[in-house]
């Protein structure tokens, strides 16, 4: 009897876990950074710098995310088969057009097994013209610690994470978009 009162306990613990993780009222609170300090081995944090990183794009052409320096950056972490991210994607669609002539850049990293072959057909069907990289074997969502899809971090221009958000957001809120003008302001 305790045994089973155990495994219901640690059930339920866990499920709450994972069903905050894509909560589609999630919110985050974006948090001015003191000084960048290197994530290693925990995972980039508000005021850490995002780890490096290369992977192929849709059209084969290898990019790092270091190529995106200068630029504002949100780097969105998603799967083909991941209900929330594909609602979310024509607002990640939406802040690229919006912004195209400013240094803002949506990177969009797919964590789906079929690759190329999968990633690049839904892209194009869905109008996406940011970049869409290639996380095949997942070594770049251990690295990030992406533990729920989607899960996005915006950069600021030196590649500091200023922000990060797990679950469905709609990136057309003016909140957001206050923060990225404020961050596009910054020199």
């Amino acid at each position: 009897m305790r045994r089973a009162l155990y495994m219901l306990a640690l059930g339920t613990a866990v499920a709450a876990v994972l069903a905050g993780g894509c909560n589609r009222n999630s919110e985050a609170v974006p948090v001015a950074k003191e000084g960048a300090r290197v994530s290693k081995g925990i995972g980039p944090n508000i005021g850490f710098t995002a780890p490096d990183f290369e992977l192929v794009d849709t059209r084969g052409n290898r990019v790092s995310l270091s190529s995106f320096r200068g630029n504002v950056v949100l780097l969105n972490f998603w799967a083909t088969w991941c209900g929330p991210c594909r609602i979310e994607m024509p607002t990640l669609q939406a802040l690229t057009e919006d912004y195209a002539a400013r240094s803002f850049r949506v990177v969009a990293v797919a964590g789906d097994p079929e690759g190329v072959r999968k990633v690049a057909p839904f892209m194009d069907g869905l109008g996406l013209t940011f970049p869409g990289l290639i996380d095949q074997d997942g070594r770049i969502q251990d690295m990030y610690l992406v533990n729920a899809l989607p899960m996005t971090y915006v950069l600021d221009r030196q590649g500091v994470v200023v922000y990060k958000m797990v679950g469905f957001f709609d990136w057309n809120q003016p909140k957001f978009r206050k923060l990225v003008e404020g961050l596009l302001a910054e020199a």
